[in-house]
């Protein structure tokens, strides 16, 4: 107990870096995210998720940063998505720097995992090469589905597309009950089994790459650049109105004065 606590406080000296990555509809910011923070901070009920999203939280005397990246289409092949949201996809890792401690890859209970499904998954963890399914882990929602089944049965009934993600994964793995959305138990052991993937990483975390950084590093500039423009132009809007307003103000004070000149 003494060295299991003396782990964990190495790892509290650092915030646990999450991001979550799923299909559209694989309900990573209600089923997943929220149920992780304890509150309701990603939004639902909206349109889907379209760009990261971000939110800090302390749960249970850890701290926590969660991402909340884009679904991908289940139905696209890679060689269907634009380049723009390939890049858009492997910028996820960067938004809690230095990088994640683990990708919750968000798997519904309730939907077969068919091939297909393992084809895309496959296709898009690529694209965060092949060191990325060191830091993974599988969170299946909607563990109500399970009835009085274990999760191993599931898996074991799901056929190989499944059982391939699992062993990709090093079986690692944890599930949610929707209907149990509140229940701390499920995330305080979901957490442990985070800590206990990183200490079994040394305390590493998955590295953006230089590139990458530079990357955003740009698009943080052309975002800069493109507000100041947008303050500067709406400045010289207010001053023309105002110039505009001012003479009107002065054509009437005239007209006031001297109504036989108009």
């Amino acid at each position: 107990l003494v060295n299991r606590n003396a782990k964990r406080s190495r790892i509290y000296e650092w915030k646990l870096l999450i991001v979550m990555l799923g299909q559209k509809t694989s309900g990573k910011s209600s089923s997943s995210g929220n149920t992780i923070l304890g509150e309701e901070r990603f939004e639902c009920g909206r349109t889907r998720t379209i760009q990261s999203e971000v939110r800090h939280g302390d749960v249970d005397g850890r701290k926590l940063i969660v991402v909340d990246a884009p679904g991908w289409n289940s139905s696209l092949s890679l060689t269907e998505i634009p380049e723009r949201d390939k890049q858009t996809f492997k910028l996820n890792a960067s938004k809690c720097p230095p990088g994640p401690n683990v990708f919750l890859l968000v798997i519904p209970i309730d939907c077969a995992f068919t091939a297909e499904q393992k084809r895309i998954v496959e296709e898009h963890m690529k694209l965060l090469e092949k060191r990325v399914w060191k830091y993974t882990m599988v969170l299946f929602t909607c563990g109500d589905f399970l009835g009085k089944r274990m999760i191993e049965q599931h898996i074991e009934s799901e056929g190989d597309a499944l059982k391939w993600l699992i062993e990709r994964c090093s079986n690692r793995y944890h599930v949610f009950n929707n209907k149990e959305r509140y229940n701390s138990t499920q995330v305080t052991q979901l957490l442990e089994k985070i800590e206990e993937m990183v200490e079994h990483n040394n305390g590493s975390y998955y590295e953006v790459e230089e590139q990458i950084f530079n990357i955003i590093r740009e698009k943080q500039r052309e975002v800069a650049e493109r507000a100041e423009k947008r303050r500067k132009r709406a400045e010289e809007q207010r001053q023309e109105m105002k110039i505009l307003i001012q003479g009107e103000c002065d054509r009437i004070t005239l007209y006031r004065l001297f109504p036989k000149c108009y």
